[in-house]
């Protein structure tokens, strides 16, 4: 299994549409067959624009598969428009 964390802080203002985008980008890739968890997360009591994604997939080619759709990269890039610098991911493999 293949997990991925990305962190990513959101100019102030956007982030209801930050939100939006997320929750359409999770819906989508949980849909995907090599898609095991997906989630969108922000600090509980803290309201500093940072937010976290937390995926798991099957493997590694289910991951690359999930990177190359259409709905992650649209999404992704209207997300870059949002963020303050550059989203920051992380791929770990289940040891």
């Amino acid at each position: 299994m293949v997990a991925v964390f990305a962190k990513c802080k959101v100019v102030g203002g956007k982030e209801k549409i930050f939100v939006d985008l997320a929750h359409e980008l999770a819906e989508k890739s949980r849909a995907e067959s090599a898609n095991v968890s997906y989630d969108i997360l922000s600090e509980i009591d803290k309201d500093n624009g940072e937010f976290f994604f937390l995926e798991k997939w099957k493997d590694k080619a289910g991951l690359d598969e999930h990177m190359a759709t259409d709905h992650f990269k649209n999404i992704i890039a209207e997300v870059q428009k949002i963020i303050e610098g550059e989203l920051e991911i992380h791929v770990y493999e289940a040891i």
